[in-house]
């Protein structure tokens, strides 16, 4: 399946060449490391899931897909090591509508046993971060107005009671939303 939609990529690009195409793959739950590649060479961008490695790696590796491709599935690591922009989505009601929880399976890759899967594809705290803000405000093309804290930017966000780059990688998916801004207006919880 990713195959042909990389194939139908390369042909339209061919056809009709656009260097900022921003063509988004959503789910890319199974793939191959060559297609990684030819994703980054074909400038695409990639919104996964990353709840389908903890809730369903383990089952599928026992059944279905194999422990390789299992432990692989959803290949992160890959993706921002050949310049792949990856946002993170959650597929609900699949997976939780909790960015956080994303960010924490993106991070970690702990499935339901506890082991970690296909290690090499965990993100780092920072990357997962860009993928649930600035990555993906640039895969919907709306990068010039959200996604970071910059003046002239839409100033809606949402503010932790705890900083995410210094808690245990662990506990991620645990930090509370104290609140929120919504256009320069703050509202506590």
């Amino acid at each position: 399946g990713l195959d042909m939609v990389l194939d139908a990529m390369e042909q339209g690009l061919q056809a009709r060449p656009r260097a900022d195409h921003r063509s988004v793959i959503v789910h890319f739950a199974n793939s191959t490391e060559d297609q990684v590649k030819r994703i980054a060479r074909l400038g695409a961008v990639v919104s996964a899931n990353p709840y389908y490695v903890p809730a369903f790696a383990d089952a599928y590796g026992a059944w279905g897909l194999g422990p390789e491709r299992a432990d692989h599935m959803t290949r992160l690591g890959s993706c921002v090591r050949e310049g792949v922009t990856v946002s993170l989505h959650s597929d609900m009601p699949i997976g939780p509508a909790r960015p956080l929880f994303n960010a924490w399976a993106a991070v970690n890759r702990v499935t339901v046993s506890g082991r970690v899967a296909g290690p090499e594809q965990r993100l780092s705290v920072e990357q997962a971060l860009r993928a649930i803000t600035i990555d993906a405000a640039q895969s919907w093309r709306l990068d010039r107005e959200m996604g970071s804290v910059t003046a002239g930017k839409v100033a809606n966000l949402a503010v932790l009671d705890a900083d995410p780059t210094t808690v245990d990688p662990m506990r991620i998916k645990d930090i509370k939303v104290w609140g929120t801004m919504f256009e320069g207006r703050v509202a506590p919880v």
